[in-house]
């Protein structure tokens, strides 16, 4: 790790929380009880069907882990291939309202593959689910996003408001495997301001950052932001990871 100072499941897009979560205070605020999550307990050499993966580094406050080369180079030239032509300018969901708008805050293009909708997509899938314990059909499909100059996504949570939460497709988020597909020449690193850190890009390796425990707590440590690209573009693939199966009720 590098530290600097400081609508439907089916839908194409996913929902995205919109940025005013983080000024939001839902009663008395418990202090979240931290749990160590499956990935968490399996050393520093993770092992997936088809590669070992090295951790780099841990955080335990946010829980956060940097993954060395979790994608190869050709792997993350052909998710920027097959999505590119695919970008439509990202969206998030109005925490009250919970329709989709265009936020101030995110200013990326983005889309989303469907679960298992290639051979690649699929077989990163497979891999994120070795990784973190959890079985694909938990995560939402895989989103690509694209940052050009000057563009960012300011200080958000990814888990979904108390009251935004339906069990019926899959339930609260609990996690966030985030992979960065490109090296970006300055700027575009992923920033936890109140655990105080920032991670570099580089293209293939990962962060996986968890933030909901079994008592249904979330963690609000888990605030980030991507800070804008100075020079170049940014490339990313996200798997956000629910509490259960996404599609069962299909």
């Amino acid at each position: 790790m590098i530290y600097k100072p400081f609508s439907t499941i089916k839908s194409e897009y996913p929902k995205i929380v919109g940025n005013e979560a983080i000024g939001t205070t839902e009663g008395q605020q418990i202090r979240y009880n931290y749990e160590v999550s499956e990935i968490g307990r399996k050393g520093n050499i993770l092992h997936a069907r088809d590669r070992d993966v090295k951790m780099l580094s841990r955080n335990e406050k946010p829980f956060v882990l940097h993954l060395d080369s979790v994608l190869g180079s050709e792997e993350c030239d052909g998710l920027i291939s097959l999505s590119r032509s695919r970008l439509q300018p990202s969206r998030v969901e109005d925490t009250g309202s919970g329709e989709e708008r265009a936020g101030s805050g995110r200013t990326s293009r983005s889309m989303a593959f469907r679960i298992r909708e290639n051979e690649l997509v699929e077989r990163i899938e497979m891999r994120i689910a070795d990784l973190t314990g959890y079985p694909a059909e938990n995560g939402e499909g895989l989103q690509i996003l694209n940052y050009g100059l000057g563009e960012e996504y300011k200080p958000h949570f990814d888990f979904f408001p108390p009251h935004m939460v339906d069990a019926g497709k899959g339930g609260q988020r609990v996690g966030t495997f985030l992979i960065y597909l490109n090296d970006v020449a300055e700027g575009g690193e992923t920033v936890f301001s109140k655990a105080g850190f920032s991670i570099v890009p580089k293209k293939g390796s990962a962060i996986y950052f968890h933030y909901a425990n079994e008592h249904g707590q979330l963690d609000r440590l888990s605030v980030h932001s991507s800070v804008p690209v100075k020079k170049g573009e940014k490339w990313a693939a996200t798997k956000w990871i629910r509490e259960s199966n996404i599609y069962k009720c299909y």
